[in-house]
């Protein structure tokens, strides 16, 4: 039998480049746990004059996705960022053959939401594809959109949709804008955790498949509410986002498109008694985010 000989140049050569290797690992692991502690001490000091509670996931999609939160798996009263689990389990049902998004879905004086939206200041009776409605419900925040989308598909295949795509925290329980169930103590509620997640796997193109999920963040690209997130950042940073508001309670969760990095960033807001505030806090703690990616 013939050994295979190894000369000691490449033996040396290979133990260099492990070396190599090891230092530059050891090297970016150092970065990212500096990079988290830098994450944490200024949005603690940021949240240091918040009101209420928050919580709040970052996540760098650079491999090893360092990820730094905070109350990620609270309940939060979701607001209308229930639009995103809603849009995800839609897609769900389109790639199971029970909806299509070229199907025509009348919306009539009756279905009208107040609150967010520009269906309510059109003529009454309108026709719109499911996809034209999805894209309104989304990039419009349109909360009669949302109603007639869940009237589609019902509560009951909606909330066993969130937990066939991993949802832990989200559930729904009404419709949008309905006060009088509200009133009650009523509420739906979802968590910086599955926000995120959902997040998360469109952008690794994960979210039922590569072509829902590139359709999906196209309708996160379009989102006409920008006074949060993307605030004080760069007006050529793409932000594929989805906003949140009702009485005490303030959000914007989304993924960055960062020159040096893309990254996701979820902010949940609750007990809060100034909007104004909740809003400019998320902005403040976005805009140091991307500040120490740069």
């Amino acid at each position: 039998m013939i050994k295979p000989r190894f000369s000691k140049k490449l033996l040396v050569t290979f133990f260099c480049i492990l070396a190599i290797a090891a230092l530059a690992g050891f090297i970016f692991i150092s970065q990212q746990k500096k990079f988290v502690r830098s994450l944490e001490k200024n949005i603690s000091g940021i949240a240091e004059h918040q009101q209420g509670e928050f919580a709040c996931v970052i996540k760098d999609m650079r491999f090893p996705y360092t990820q730094w939160d905070k109350n990620e798996k609270e309940l939060f009263p979701a607001a209308s960022l229930m639009k995103v689990p809603v849009l995800a389990v839609v897609f769900k049902a389109v790639d199971e053959g029970k909806l299509s998004l070229d199907e025509k879905v009348v919306v009539r004086r009756k279905d009208i939401a107040g609150g967010s939206g520009i269906i309510k200041a059109m003529k009454m009776p309108a026709a719109f594809s499911l996809r034209e409605l999805l894209k309104i419900m989304i990039a419009s925040s349109d909360n009669t959109a949302t109603n007639k989308v869940i009237s589609l598909l019902g509560y009951e295949y909606l909330n066993n949709g969130f937990t066939e795509l991993g949802l832990k925290d989200t559930v729904l329980k009404r419709k949008m804008m309905d006060f009088s169930l509200r009133d009650k103590g009523v509420e739906n509620y979802t968590s910086a955790r599955d926000i995120s997640s959902l997040l998360e796997r469109m952008y690794r193109k994960e979210l039922v498949d590569e072509a829902a999920s590139g359709e999906m963040i196209s309708y996160l690209k379009s989102q006409k509410i920008n006074d949060r997130l993307p605030r004080y950042l760069p007006n050529e940073v793409t932000v594929a986002h989805k906003t949140g508001l009702e009485r005490g309670v303030v959000h914007d969760a989304g993924i960055v498109f960062s020159p040096k990095g893309d990254y996701i960033i979820c902010i949940l807001t609750r007990g809060v008694n100034s909007y104004a505030q909740a809003k400019k806090f998320i902005a403040d703690t976005s805009l140091v985010t991307y500040n120490l990616y740069q």
